[in-house]
């Protein structure tokens, strides 16, 4: 009996000891992992991070620079008008729009008492960095100087951030002011509204620069999973984060000391029962009632909200203000690529083929779209029974689309298409006229645009054209196109 107690407690500790063992193997291995990731992650990490600086303090110098222009000129009129008003508005104490580009170019701006809002992703950024910093003598010696570069680098564009998001309370409190002691004086001026429109502007890039910037690569992603089965990562986080300063968990070395005070959900579960139960048998339907029309209402004015343009900002808009939501979007986001498809019934004097298409369209506004692309024609043949594929040539194009309601679109585009073989084709079968090898398409007609949830199609679309220019092509191509397209 005794020998049987050692052995299992022999075997216990053995198993244990594995176990051990295998957790710090897995953590060794995803070290090294680590290791060899560090160049490539912090990197990316500082590539991205000065990309997003450079943009957020171009866009804020550009709106700063143009609220100053439109500032100076309500200055102009105030001066005529009424000099007290001016003087008051624009003397050596008062923050204008000027002098608050200027300490913004300088760095200046005071943003130390000013607390923006929680970032979640530049809180993980950070403190990720800090980590890999704690734990430098583990990693390879080649990714200390990238680091150091990633953290300088993280570290100024939330410097950078905070002090967007505190001008962002300035030129709305400086806007305030202009609109309450100048406002009387400006008659017909639409200075005022536009700096207002200026404002929204700014305000609703930063957030889309802000988005964009939070959504992470593959390089982030796949470091990210590494570290996790770091031991010790997670708890690094939970001590060290700025949510951790904000709010101190038990994890994180406040202790149980740091949630004295506050109620757990029971106790508040309680609470709502104790007070359901006081207001009498009716007392849980009313609630519930209360509670449906509050969500009905926020699902009414949310709606509301969309209709009307979308904007989430604080901003009130001027009356009759369309913003186009386009123009907080960077470049890229508003390129749309696109492919079409277009079959063709053959003749005497070509086979039946398809032309596929390849496009790249660029977003004025919401309502309108302009782009290029290309087409390749091919031939698929006589018929069924006689099926050949063949180059029939290749052509350019150009289009527009204008949103007339919901998603049906008014479409037109410009095309010459290269026919290659046309003239070897015609020797058998001869034709009169102004015959060229490259062939004119002048398109107008509708479209209807549907979108899609997949991760790769956003959009797809039916297209209906009338070609006016295939009377005068010889031979006579078909007047009425139809086309499938599709949006990645």
């Amino acid at each position: 009996m005794k020998c049987k107690t050692l052995f299992t407690g022999f075997m216990t500790l053995l198993c244990l000891s594995l176990s051990a063992q295998q957790v710090v193997e897995k953590a060794d291995s995803s070290l090294a992992q680590l290791s060899k990731l560090s160049t490539k992650y912090v990197q990316a990490i500082s590539s991205k991070t000065d990309k997003y600086y450079h943009a957020v303090t171009a866009k804020t110098e550009k709106t700063l620079e143009r609220l100053a222009k439109w500032e100076a000129k309500i200055k102009t009129i105030l001066e005529k008008a009424s000099p007290e008003t001016a003087q008051r508005l624009f003397a050596n104490d008062q923050l204008t729009f000027a002098s608050l580009l200027e300490k913004y170019k300088q760095g200046k701006v005071a943003a130390d008492n000013y607390r923006g809002p929680y970032n979640e992703y530049r809180d993980k950024l950070t403190t990720t960095i800090n980590y890999l910093e704690h734990k430098k003598d583990q990693l390879n010696q080649t990714v200390l100087k990238p680091l150091q570069e990633a953290k300088d680098k993280t570290a100024k564009l939330n410097e950078r951030m905070k002090q967007t998001d505190a001008l962002q309370q300035f030129i709305k409190e400086r806007k305030k002011q202009l609109m309450e002691h100048a406002l009387q004086y400006l008659g017909k001026s639409k200075y005022l509204q536009k700096i207002t429109k200026e404002n929204w502007y700014y305000v609703e890039t930063i957030k889309n620069l802000k988005q964009t910037l939070s959504d992470p690569r593959k390089t982030e992603e796949l470091a990210m999973k590494l570290l996790e089965k770091v031991p010790g990562f997670t708890g690094f986080l939970q001590r060290n984060s700025m949510l951790a300063s904000l709010f101190r968990t038990p994890d994180a070395g406040g202790g149980a000391a740091s949630l004295a005070g506050l109620q757990t959900r029971a106790q508040v579960n309680s609470l709502i029962q104790n007070q359901l139960a006081a207001g009498g048998p009716n007392a849980r339907e009313t609630f519930q009632q209360n509670l449906s029309a509050a969500q009905s209402q926020l699902s009414e004015l949310k709606n509301k909200i969309i209709k009307a343009g979308g904007s989430s900002s604080e901003d009130e808009s001027p009356q009759g203000f369309r913003p186009n939501n386009l123009r907080t979007k960077s470049f890229l986001q508003r390129i749309e690529i696109g492919t079409t498809l277009q079959s063709q019934k053959g003749n005497s004097y070509w086979p039946n083929s398809t032309d596929i298409g390849l496009s790249l369209g660029y977003k004025l506004n919401d309502r309108s779209v302009i782009g290029v692309g290309g087409a390749f024609k091919l031939g698929l043949g006589r018929g069924i029974n006689a099926i050949k594929f063949t180059s029939e040539g290749a052509g350019i194009r150009s289009f527009i689309d204008w949103k007339i309601k919901g998603s049906f679109w008014i479409s037109g585009g410009y095309e010459q298409n290269y026919r290659p073989r046309l003239t070897e084709q015609l020797a058998a079968y001869p034709l009169t006229g102004n015959l060229s090898e490259m062939q004119q398409s002048g398109l107008i007609g509708f479209s209807k645009k549907i979108s899609l949830k997949t991760k790769f199609l956003k959009q797809t679309s039916v297209r209906l054209y009338w070609d006016f220019l295939s009377y005068q092509q010889v031979p006579k191509t078909q007047a009425i196109v139809f086309r499938l397209g599709y949006c990645f």
